[in-house]
């Protein structure tokens, strides 16, 4: 091997850096382009596919004691549906408040497994409007027959509460999911905060029906 002048060392050791540094500069492929979701995982919150799947029931204490949370966070913001979230379930619960004119245009929903559980302990459901399918639309109208939207308080809270049943896709909401110095915690999530296992909701809801 004919061993290199110092000069062509200095020039190859340059061209090495230059090369290096110039693809820190260009995205690897799936990364090139912009998350373009105008709400946080949008088109999973308005997905209607899963509609047709057998829903499997489960009841609101099961999910706020026993599903683990996923590790999705803010960042997260284009993050398709993945393990639990491919399921359908029904959720037997009272309705304590309901949120008719969130910016997303969901209908927000918040259960409680009993008509006296404090409101921490919380789920929330959410139906998205009906110009993302005629389905969200039939919910609606199937809930406002069994609740009187027009008597909730300031804050959209229901009294007394109503049992309803909500079928539709388990949803791991990680927006709400706050990495600090220690552990993850929740925050600004209705006033269903009582642990990460409470980032858990039906969204989107395809039917609303009374308690069988």
């Amino acid at each position: 091997m004919i061993p290199l002048s110092p000069r062509k060392r200095n020039l190859i050791a340059r061209l090495v850096v230059v090369g290096v540094s110039w693809l820190l500069f260009v995205p690897a492929t799936g990364r090139g382009q912009a998350c373009a979701e105008p709400h946080y995982r949008w088109s999973e919150k308005v997905d209607t596919t899963l509609r047709t799947r057998p829903a499997t029931p489960v009841d609101i204490t099961e999910i706020l004691t026993d599903w683990a949370p996923l590790s999705l966070t803010s960042k997260d913001k284009c993050a398709p549906r993945m393990g639990r979230e491919d399921s359908v379930f029904a959720v037997v619960g009272w309705v304590r408040r309901l949120r008719l004119h969130e910016s997303d245009g969901d209908w927000h929903i918040e259960l409680t497994q009993a008509p006296a559980t404090p409101v921490t302990s919380c789920l929330i459901v959410e139906i998205p409007a009906e110009r993302y399918g005629v389905v969200y639309g039939q919910a609606r109208a199937a809930l406002a027959a069994l609740v009187d939207t027009t008597r909730l308080g300031p804050r959209g809270d229901l009294d007394p509460p109503v049992r309803v049943q909500f079928t539709g896709a388990a949803f791991f909401d990680g927006f709400h999911q706050q990495p600090a110095d220690g552990p993850s915690r929740i925050g600004q999530h209705g006033r269903c905060n009582s642990s990460l296992r409470a980032l858990w909701e039906l969204h989107p809801v395809y039917s609303v029906t009374p308690p069988g």
